[in-house]
């Protein structure tokens, strides 16, 4: 299917937007137009407001893989998800490729592992829609099986009516239809502030924590201007004194920790 033009999209798909807009009827409205555009098998929609957690606007998903997206994913292993990193970055809104927005390393990463393989995700495509201030609404396009990776002209099709699409979730879902519930501050950094409290070293806490953002070994050398080597030693004697052998270990461990009782 050839896109529209930038900017413009099909009268019937904007007329069905409109008139869906704050009713119940406005999710498959929604889903119905960007599947016109680009297939995809599932479209989950999320708001982040600053930095609270998450919190699940609309779902396709059977009770049992929302168990895992959605309800596990917002109890704290989120705060490793490429997308939302970007938006807390303040990337340029619009949609994106997983893999354009990936750190190095993160294909190899027990994150990776844990909400793509587990979950049988091929590919993903996240419509950044920037609500106000702080807050951000993610629509994330899966694919799953033996379905190709999202291409090229995915990102065309989606971006050609991308201004439409998130001026009709802003309106639907956005922070100035209603007050969503507020929830507490959450930083990644709060978080795991005391992740191996008494045990890790100040730099070794740096260390594990861009592992766990699924940096490489050069990446993380890089960011703290230190060589490969030192980081090298770094994270051997973090894994030793967490009891940990391997990075799927240290994910493991992290993600209990972020997702303990009194932690949510």
């Amino acid at each position: 299917m050839r896109p529209p033009e930038e900017g413009q999209i099909p009268a019937a798909m904007a007329e069905r937007l409109i008139a869906t807009l704050l009713t119940d009827a406005f999710p498959a409205a929604l889903r119905s137009v960007l599947q016109g555009l680009c297939a995809f098998d599932s479209l989950i929609v999320t708001t982040y407001r600053a930095s609270a957690r998450p919190r699940t606007l609309f779902h396709d998903l059977s009770e049992l893989q929302a168990a895992v997206q959605t309800s596990f994913y917002e109890s704290g292993p989120y705060m490793l998800d490429p997308f939302y990193l970007a938006c807390r970055n303040n990337v340029e809104p619009g949609p994106w490729r997983l893999s354009d927005l990936a750190p190095p390393g993160f294909f190899r990463s027990e994150y990776y592992q844990t909400f793509y393989r587990r979950i049988r995700l091929i590919d993903e495509i996240g419509l950044l829609v920037h609500d106000d201030g702080e807050t951000w609404i993610i629509l994330s396009l899966a694919r799953g099986g033996r379905s190709p990776r999202f291409s090229a002209d995915d990102i065309v099709g989606l971006r050609s009516v991308f201004a439409v699409v998130s001026a009709a979730v802003r309106r639907h879902w956005g922070s100035g239809t209603a007050d969503a519930e507020r929830q507490p501050a959450d930083t990644l950094a709060t978080r795991l502030s005391d992740f191996g409290a008494g045990v890790l070293s100040a730099r070794e806490t740096e260390v594990v924590q861009l592992i766990l953002n699924g940096s490489s070994t050069p990446a993380i050398a890089k960011q703290l201007g230190s060589a490969e080597g030192t980081v090298k030693v770094h994270r051997r004697h973090a894994y030793a004194k967490l009891g940990v052998a391997s990075q799927a270990e240290l994910f493991a461990l992290a993600t209990r920790h972020l997702a303990a009782p009194g932690r949510r």
